[in-house]
């Protein structure tokens, strides 16, 4: 498979993930809670780029962050314990 058709495969399966998620939160498949990153580093790495954080909690393996993301968008942010990437969000 060309580079190309990599990147375009996995852009499309990123939007039809976002689509699905309307629908049901992701799962992050994260493993036991005593490997992920500790909560109150992801809350200082997310205020470092301009949300406002009211609160954590989890999810089907993965954070759940209440609060207002860097484009001042209010809802729930769902973020991989441990990469903290985000995988997902359900704007209000």
């Amino acid at each position: 498979m060309h580079k190309q058709s990599r990147v375009i495969l996995l852009v499309t399966s990123c939007l039809l993930g976002t689509l699905t998620f309307a629908q049901s939160p992701p799962k992050c498949n994260s493993g036991p809670k005593s490997g992920w990153t500790a909560s109150d580093k992801l809350s200082k790495l997310l205020e470092t780029k301009g949300y406002k954080v009211r609160r954590i909690g989890d999810m089907a393996g993965c954070y759940v962050v209440v609060g207002t993301n860097e484009k001042g968008e209010d809802g729930e942010f769902f973020f991989h314990p441990l990469t903290l990437g985000i995988v997902g969000s359900r704007l209000r």
